[in-house]
């Protein structure tokens, strides 16, 4: 299709040591005027690989733990956006098809919406983990440059005020990608980011402890729960969303998420020990 036919759109792909992903998900993307890609400090080939297949590549490598909003908002203040729409998509994630057109179609006539929130297909060895990942999840994923902004920490969202809409069409999350290694070392950034706000919060009983988010009530009783949050997360996906039904590959997933609570719950605790003075 012309490019020119389309409505104008940039693609922001983050990535960080990305190069086994970052070949499809720009292939998923061609479509779009113009593709950027924002690494946060990849040691791998991620940027030589990105400017081959024609991106733009800038590098902004976090100071202290990655907050991913910041890290979306300084791409649009910083990479050079010509085009009234952003979408932004990780390395492991693919646009398909049917969600392109959704999207052009959508963007071509937004109606009074200045935003719009996806929802992922979670792929996990091979299997979709529909159940397992309560389909449709949503993620804020395009916005109209100048309009929005982003806010929250690891888990981000549209800025207060916001008008945002939803594409139903899913895009491809490939979970599992670069395997169980990196797995474990994204999900102990992000134990260590939400144990610090949990940490302060149970210190201290403020929400804003638990920064800018949507659903804070949600939060505040997670919070206060965190010594029982690995079994309730367990059981919610596993039992409470069916997804023993997805087979072995649910299993697993479910068994991954239970050790990232788990992980966060030692480290609410070191925090505390290290506050009033006791050994690790």
């Amino acid at each position: 299709m012309n490019k020119s036919a389309l409505p104008a759109i940039t693609c922001i792909i983050l990535t960080k040591n990305e190069e086994v992903n970052i070949p499809r998900c720009i292939a998923s993307v061609r479509w779009c005027n113009e593709i950027i890609v924002v690494d946060s400090g990849s040691a791998d080939k991620t940027l030589e690989v990105a400017e081959l297949l024609g991106a733009r590549v800038f590098s902004n490598p976090p100071q202290g733990v990655f907050n991913i909003a910041n890290q979306r908002n300084w791409s649009l203040e910083t990479a050079g956006v010509t085009t009234e729409w952003v979408l932004f998509l990780d390395a492991d994630e693919e646009i398909t098809p049917e969600l392109q057109k959704a999207i052009t179609a959508t963007i071509a006539n937004p109606g009074d919406k200045n935003c719009f929130e996806l929802t992922p297909k979670y792929l996990f060895w091979g299997r979709w983990l529909k159940r397992t990942q309560n389909y449709p999840n949503w993620h804020p994923r395009i916005v109209q440059h100048g309009k929005v902004c982003f806010a929250g920490g690891v888990w981000e969202h549209f800025e207060d005020g916001a008008r945002a809409g939803r594409i139903c069409e899913p895009y491809n999350h490939y979970a599992n990608s670069k395997g169980l290694s990196d797995w474990l070392n994204r999900h102990d950034r992000y134990s260590t980011w939400d144990a610090t706000k949990i940490a302060r919060y149970l210190a201290t009983r403020d929400p804003a402890s638990l920064g800018t988010t949507r659903k804070l009530y949600l939060r505040q009783w997670a919070a206060a729960l965190y010594p029982i949050r690995p079994f309730i997360r367990f059981f919610s996906m596993y039992f409470g969303r069916l997804g023993f039904l997805e087979g072995v590959a649910s299993l697993v997933f479910c068994t991954l998420y239970f050790f990232y609570e788990f992980m966060t719950v030692v480290k609410i605790i070191e925090i505390k020990r290290k506050e009033s003075g006791r050994a690790l």
